[in-house]
This record gives structure tokens, sequence and C-alpha cells, in this order.
């Protein structure tokens, strides 16, 4: 037995160090690429994360608990902290109902006062109001970002599709007079928020203006379907998640 201990031989300081710098270069050459799957996987946690509160809360609209409902996006900005807040709220049938039997109130030709982001007192549910249950909720990213910078916006859905409307951001035009011009939004680009981009940089037809690595859009209907898209830089187009 002692003479097999004596044959046990351990690494030697010169094979130790070799192993060392082949762990730091195959250390350094895979970090880059571990670096940037991290971040896409963060990115896309968060986009699916929103995709899923539109569909929730429409899913409530489809059960009768609400009739009327919001998804509002706000960019919170203070100082040097920027937020990315998305938010849905309900409205039940009952308020529905008073709204739309109400002689006096012209709730129901005002295309552009339907989706409320101004009067806290609008959403019978709504979390920025305290509002503690399943049915709404809010979500919040630090380094998520939008098109736009340091503004809100807001789409709303009813089952029936009758009171489809938008507000800020997501309501491309205003009329003169009326709301037969009026036009809603159906599309929300999300992208990294990093030191050198604050917003996500899109042209007005859906492509990206600078090169993007971690893109995505959300997509809805006045129907409330929802899906989900990631720009493929390598071959230039939006791929369908």
């Amino acid at each position: 037995m002692r003479v097999q201990d004596e044959k046990i031989k351990g690494f030697n300081v010169l094979e130790l160090i070799v192993v060392v710098v082949l762990i730091g270069v195959i250390s350094a050459i895979g970090y880059p690429n571990f670096s940037e799957w991290r971040k896409d996987r963060e990115t896309r946690s968060a986009v699916l994360s929103i995709k899923s509160l539109i569909e929730g809360i429409n899913s409530q609209v489809q059960r009768g608990q609400y009739a009327f409902v919001q998804v509002h996006i706000l960019e919170e900005v203070n100082g040097a902290e920027r937020n990315l807040i998305v938010t849905s709220k309900g409205m039940k049938p009952e308020k529905l109902a008073s709204l739309l039997n109400d002689g006096t109130s012209d709730w129901w030709a005002k295309i552009g006062d339907r989706c409320n982001i101004t009067d806290d007192a609008y959403w019978d549910d709504d979390p920025d109001q305290g509002a503690d249950n399943v049915e709404v909720r809010q979500i919040t990213y630090d380094n998520m970002a939008t098109s736009w910078e340091g503004d809100d916006g807001a789409i709303c859905f009813s089952k029936n599709e009758k009171w489809y409307s938008g507000a800020g951001k997501l309501q491309s035009s205003l009329p003169e007079e009326g709301d037969v011009a009026r036009s809603i939004d159906n599309t929300l680009f999300i992208c990294r928020r990093t030191n050198d981009r604050s917003s996500c940089d899109v042209d007005s037809d859906g492509t990206p203006a600078s090169e993007h690595d971690h893109l995505y859009v959300i997509e809805w209907s006045r129907f409330g379907n929802v899906i989900l898209e990631k720009w493929d830089t390598r071959n230039s187009d939006w791929v369908k998640q």
C-alpha cells in the first residue's frame, strides 16, 4: 500500500497555471455570448409579462367581470431614474351601463374621452388607486423602454369591440371636429434600455431606424387578439414568437 501511495502525484505549479489560463481564455470567449443571451432572456421575459397582462385583462372582459378595460403604459422619469410601468384597469358593467344610459352624458360619442388616463376615479378597479384584486395588476421595469420617452399611452377594450379606443401615445391622430378621423395604434415596441439607448428607435413603418439587438413588438386587434414578434437583425424582418 505504501508503494501505491508514492505513485500518486498531483498537479505541479506550471500545470495549475496552464489550467487557470485556459479557463480564463474560455470564459473570456464565452462571456459576451452569455451576456447577450441573458439580456435577451430578460427582455423577452418582460415582454411576455406585458403580453400576458393584456391577454389577462381581456379575458376578464370575456368572462363578464368587466365591461370596459384599459392597459396603461407609462414611462416614468424621475431625474436620472426611469421606469416603464404597465397597468391594467377595469370598469364594472354597472358603471358602463350608467354612463350609456345617462341622458346628459355624451360618453358613447366621444371616442377620445373613453380611454381615460386623467381621471383618478374613472375606473372601478385601478392598482394606482389601491385596487388589490387579481383581475387587475401593475408591473414595473427599470431597464425596459418604448418608442417614446417620458410619456404615456393607453389602449381600451370591450367585449364586443364597440368601445375600442386609445389615449395618449397610442392614439395616432386627433380629429379637428368629432371623432371620425381618430386613429388608434395597435402596436407597442419594447426594447432594452441602456446608457446608449433611452428609447426604441423605430420608423413610422415599423422598422428599426438603427441597429437593435433586443427589440420586440406587441400587436393587438380591436377584438383583443395579441401577438408577439421579435426583430431579426440578420434577416431584417419581424419573426413571430
